[in-house]
């Protein structure tokens, strides 16, 4: 989405520079709120329906930006899905951290980034490919496979195998005194 973002806003949206960052600053709001509330989300929801429902959202909205009308369509699309990625990257390695074994912590979070960090310049050769053989709405209905892929692997991470990973990860020493959701908060909340 971001490799064909600046194009897009030019030419689809009749965007400037200026405008162009308004864009990217509804974004980066929406990211802070949904950082901000990613806490909430993991107690009212339950941190694996919290993740299913910030994937969701982040998918929905870039289909929305993709059939913005007018920047302001397209902006408040922005900061919706910036809030379902602010949200994920506080719920998902909260989630992380409490159920991966300390001594494994280091491997597991450099092997997530390094995935992260390969994935970045496929999408973004994907992105701009789509977008010159087809058009530059095209990489952003390509959402749909995020959709997807949220749909298959919400079995992954419904509150009970979220919960259960929390109890089985959970030090035997240590009564099982909080609710995993809301262990997840407190780690959320704590740093």
């Amino acid at each position: 989405m971001e490799t064909i973002l600046a194009l897009f806003a030019r030419e689809r949206l009749g965007v400037g520079a200026f405008g162009f960052g308004l864009l990217l600053t509804a974004e980066a709001a929406g990211g802070l709120l949904g950082a901000g509330i990613a806490s909430f989300l993991g107690r009212r929801l339950g941190a694996g329906t919290a993740l299913t429902c910030t994937a969701t959202v982040e998918g929905l909205a870039i289909l929305g930006l993709a059939s913005a009308p007018n920047p302001y369509v397209a902006g408040l699309a922005l900061a919706v899905c910036g809030a379902g990625m602010g949200a994920t990257m506080v719920l998902g390695p909260s989630l992380r951290q409490a159920i991966v074994p300390a001594h494994l912590m280091g491997r597991v979070a450099s092997t997530s980034r390094m995935l992260a960090m390969c994935a970045a310049p496929f999408g973004a050769f994907l992105g701009g490919w789509l977008a010159t053989t087809y058009d530059l709405r095209t990489p952003l209905y390509a959402a749909g496979l995020l959709l997807t892929m949220t749909a298959v692997t919400a079995t992954m991470t419904g509150n009970r195998r979220v919960e259960a990973a929390l109890r089985s990860a959970r030090p035997q020493a240590e009564p099982a005194g909080q609710d995993p959701a809301e262990e997840i908060a407190v780690q959320t909340a704590s740093g």
